[in-house]
């Protein structure tokens, strides 16, 4: 009896380390629900900041390099009742907390992230 539960273990063990050989330096990531697909497909693409969004990040003294770290590092939340999905370039709504502006907004098109808006006050961009 204690040789048939030496000879399970050394094999669960064997297993586990052949497991960890195949699979241990693979990073795991869980993007199943909505928001986090669409955070990831955002990420994954070339971005690019719009005029009109380099002015509003200047006005809140961002700068692109400091927006593109924010937009690849920080936890984005995506309004999707306030999103247009419909059509072909499909424009998300995302918000973030901890951070000089409290949203943006970006377009998706054709394998591009475009930032068109960042929420700022009292700034005279158009």
């Amino acid at each position: 009896m204690t040789r048939r539960i030496f000879l399970y273990l050394f094999g669960v063990g064997l297993g586990i380390i052949v497991s960890f050989l195949f699979f241990g330096d693979r990073e795991v990531d869980f993007s199943y629900l909505p928001n986090a697909r669409t955070v990831k497909h955002l990420r994954n693409q070339e971005l690019r900041i719009s005029e009109q969004a380099i002015c509003q990040l200047e006005c809140v003294g961002v700068s692109q390099l400091f927006f593109e770290n924010i937009f690849n590092q920080a936890d984005l939340e995506v309004d999707f009742s306030s999103s247009d999905v419909d059509g072909a370039c499909k424009t998300y709504h995302i918000e973030i907390d901890g951070e000089k502006f409290s949203k943006f907004h970006m377009n998706d098109c054709d394998s591009l992230s475009l930032l068109t808006y960042v929420g700022t006050q009292n700034c005279d961009c158009l």
